[in-house]
């Protein structure tokens, strides 16, 4: 036996919260709704596989979170396990961006009332900060991500659906034959 690398098991972890493009989309959302957002834009081009983007108007990320926006189990919403009795979010956990992170290239830019330019933050697939440079956006976030990898969990489902369904025929199949006996 041999241990896997580290960026491995960020991949296979991820694939727990990171399903699909719907999935995707869905933390999304839920983050700017979380945020406040009373204004959410979503575009897809090639239905998702070759970019996603979630555009709105919440309250954006502040700057001094951004160095860890993205890094799994950061979370601005709850302290303890003791939050967990009066949630009034959709996410809680701190693993969406981060498990984003581990599928595609990721790029998010933010900007907070308090802010007097938005900021581009492009991520590496562990949610560090690989580089960043000022942007135009309005108050808000934009996450967007590229050459994503969600196809391989697709894939990967359509296989086991297709394997699913051949196990179900002959299921059948043995419970009709049984039956005519």
């Amino acid at each position: 036996m041999k241990q896997l690398p580290a960026a491995t098991v960020r991949l296979l972890s991820s694939s727990q919260t990171i399903t699909s493009v719907v999935s995707v989309v869905k933390e999304l959302i839920e983050n700017s709704l979380d945020a406040g957002a009373t204004s959410v834009d979503v575009k897809l081009e090639n239905y998702g596989f070759d970019k996603i983007e979630v555009r709105d108007n919440g309250e954006g990320i502040k700057a001094v979170d951004a160095p860890v926006m993205a890094m799994k189990y950061y979370t601005s919403k709850i302290n303890s396990h003791e939050d967990l009795e009066n949630l009034t979010t959709y996410g809680f956990r701190g693993e969406a961006l981060g498990s984003i992170c581990c599928v595609a290239e990721v790029l998010i830019t933010t900007r907070t009332a308090a802010d007097n330019f938005s900021t581009q933050y492009v991520l590496d697939g562990s949610g560090h900060i690989l580089s960043q440079k000022p942007s135009h956006l309005g108050q808000g976030k934009k996450v967007a991500l590229y050459r994503n990898i969600l196809y391989l969990f697709c894939l990967n489902c359509f296989f086991k659906k297709k394997k699913l369904l051949r196990e179900y025929k002959c299921i059948a199949l043995g419970l009709v034959l049984i039956k005519a006996s």
